[in-house]
């Protein structure tokens, strides 16, 4: 039987090794989420490349990627300055 195969009848040392194999990957996952963070703000304060290309090449929605950036101190760059301001503002009723 391998890891992924789930018993009919499974022991407690099948259940605790599970266990242990998730809390071991979810270790990895944060190590690695922390790890693309560090890349996604250090491509965004280079300022070499889009925001849109860095989120779409991270994984994560652009939402996200914008908010880490503001929680960091990266403000949206000139040329996308009032596109960000007109997105912030409500919408004005028709009149």
């Amino acid at each position: 039987m391998t890891a992924d195969e789930i018993p009919e009848q499974p022991t407690l040392d099948e259940v605790e090794a599970a266990g242990a194999r998730r809390k071991r990957d979810e270790e990895r996952l944060k190590k690695s989420s922390e790890r693309l963070k560090e890349f996604v703000l250090a491509a965004l304060r280079d300022g070499e490349h889009r925001p849109t290309d860095v989120a779409k090449a991270s994984g994560w929605t652009p939402a996200h990627v914008r908010k880490m950036a503001r929680e960091n101190g990266i403000e949206p760059d000139e040329r996308y300055k009032e596109r960000a301001e007109r997105l912030r503002r409500p919408a004005q009723p028709d009149a």
